[in-house]
């Protein structure tokens, strides 16, 4: 059976995403459940449960010109959290470019 908990990286994100947008009730990490994961090659879609609701509008909201830069992926990878209904439903990791990604965390940072 698939965790439950944020991966390194998808905790990390949240952590990110709560910094930009916690004012508007963006969650911490250790309040957000993982549904479902589904890596499609070239990124990943992570449904998740969090039980507050933010004063964001439905749809994606950015990292705020951040991204990922892990190794072997070489341009990088860009992240979304997409709200709908008012509260955050999933995280979409994506490869910028065309290069594939296993899905596998390697040696990452946030820039």
């Amino acid at each position: 059976m698939e965790s439950t908990q944020l991966s390194p990286l998808e905790a990390a994100l949240v952590t990110v995403f709560h910094e930009l947008y916690g004012d508007r009730g963006f969650p911490v990490a250790s309040s957000v459940r993982v549904q479902r994961r589904e890596n499609t090659g070239a990124g990943r879609y992570v449904d998740i449960v969090a039980d507050n609701r933010v004063a964001l509008d439905d749809g994606p909201v950015d990292l705020g010109g951040r991204y990922i830069k892990m190794s072997g992926v070489a341009i990088g990878l860009m992240a979304v959290a997409h709200i709908k209904n008012h509260r955050v439903h999933q995280i979409e990791i994506a490869v910028y470019g065309d290069a594939p990604w296993d899905g596998l965390e390697g040696n990452w940072s946030i820039v």
